[in-house]
């Protein structure tokens, strides 16, 4: 009998539990000994609100707007164990940002950006990046970060970034919404910096090539770049401005190379492997080739634009990649070789296997393309001299 009265009032005093507590006194009438926390949400903990003898507790305080810096988290009541969940990210100590933009190296840039001092910029491979110059794929792969200062000192105290200093404010630029230094000044970093360590590229020997040296030329080749549609520098960026810096940095570490690179540059390449055939080219005893030109009949009709072409033997060099195995693309590079046919030129297309396992026989289907325009030796063929303007050759209506 004593037992199942103990079950009954046990069953009773959960009940009685699990109402709201009245004010000062539990719920069997007795004085409480502590406070009881109701919790009246459920979902993200940043907005949970509790209640104490029926009086709301404050709220868990919201995130900053990602990236945020650590401080300013903590200063508006964030706490220290939620910096530390997996909902964030730090792309560095003392920042945070979305995990889910941890490999986007504009993200990235932009949540450091927050740490770096007034007058910092990112810098070398990291502006390299940032601009879209062409990079090899071990420097993709890098997570590290190049910032330049203006001064002495570490901007960023962590082995992700690496310090650079001496960045006046005219060398400045703003990409992408951080700080970048210019294409010139990012360039002539480059020239310095690049070795052995950041080059990918193992066709260059097979090409003859000095493979760091090639690096440079299609660095300098797409940093003197036009858009193709408007006929304006793509990065604001002529023959001129890159022989003026150079003149005006003599001495310095790189000069050489980029010197050497700038004498073997051209204008008007639409991309690298485009610079690696001209070299290799080159460098197996042909002559320069005019690079870019616009191919036009006596009329001023429109018959092509190769990449590389020799018109004193008609023939024409064109380096197809990936874009060119698109249905609408392999219409337009035949409607392109028949129209180079029918004012009487050879036209010799390059894949990327040719630059590479291939790269002999690349080199005997050009010489034959010479040889079926009379020219047995094609190294006696006259150069190209190096143009400012695009180049337009103009071809015989029709060749019987």
């Amino acid at each position: 009998m004593w037992i199942r009265r103990i079950c009954i009032e046990i069953r009773q005093v959960a009940r009685l539990s699990a109402q709201r507590p009245t004010r000062g006194r539990s719920a069997l009438g007795k004085p409480t000994t502590g406070l009881r926390v109701v919790h009246r949400s459920v979902g993200d903990p940043s907005q949970r609100t509790g209640a104490v003898h029926g009086r709301r507790m404050p709220a868990v305080p919201p995130l900053p707007p990602l990236p945020f810096l650590v401080r300013d988290a903590l200063a508006i009541g964030v706490g220290e164990m939620r910096m530390r969940s997996r909902e964030l990210h730090a792309p560095v100590p003392g920042v945070r940002m979305d995990p889910a933009l941890r490999d986007d190296l504009v993200a990235v840039c932009r949540a450091v950006a927050l740490l770096l001092p007034d007058g910092a910029a990112f810098s070398h491979l990291t502006a390299a990046r940032l601009w879209g110059l062409p990079v090899s794929r071990r420097v993709e792969r890098d997570r590290k970060l190049h910032v330049t200062g203006v001064g002495a000192g570490r901007p960023v105290r962590t082995e992700r970034v690496v310090p650079h200093e001496g960045l006046p404010e005219r060398e400045r630029r703003t990409r992408h919404g951080v700080a970048v230094t210019s294409p010139v000044r990012t360039w002539f970093d480059l020239g310095g910096l690049l070795g052995p360590g950041h080059l990918d590229e193992r066709g260059a020997e097979r090409r003859g090539v000095d493979p760091l040296h090639e690096e440079l030329v299609v660095l300098t080749d797409a940093l003197l770049a036009d858009d193709g549609l408007r006929q304006v520098p793509r990065y604001g960026v002529g023959p001129a401005d890159l022989g003026r810096a150079l003149a005006a940095s003599a001495g310095a570490r790189g000069v050489r190379r980029l010197r050497r690179a700038f004498g073997d540059a051209s204008q008007f390449v639409d991309s690298p492997p485009e610079t690696r055939l001209r070299l290799g080219l080159t460098r197996a005893g042909f002559p320069l080739p005019v690079v870019g030109a616009d191919l036009v009949t006596s009329v001023g009709a429109w018959v092509a634009r190769p990449d590389l072409c020799w018109p004193q033997v008609r023939v024409a060099v064109d380096y197809d990649g990936a874009p060119h195995l698109s249905r609408r693309k392999l219409r337009s590079d035949v409607e392109r070789r028949d129209s180079l046919e029918r004012v009487g030129w050879r036209h010799v297309v390059v894949f990327k296997e040719d630059l590479e396992e291939k790269w002999g026989m690349t080199l005997r289907r050009v010489a034959e393309a010479f040889e079926a325009h009379g020219c047995q030796d094609p190294s006696r063929a006259p150069a190209a001299a190096r143009a400012v303007v695009r180049p337009r050759v103009v071809c015989p209506d029709r060749v019987t």
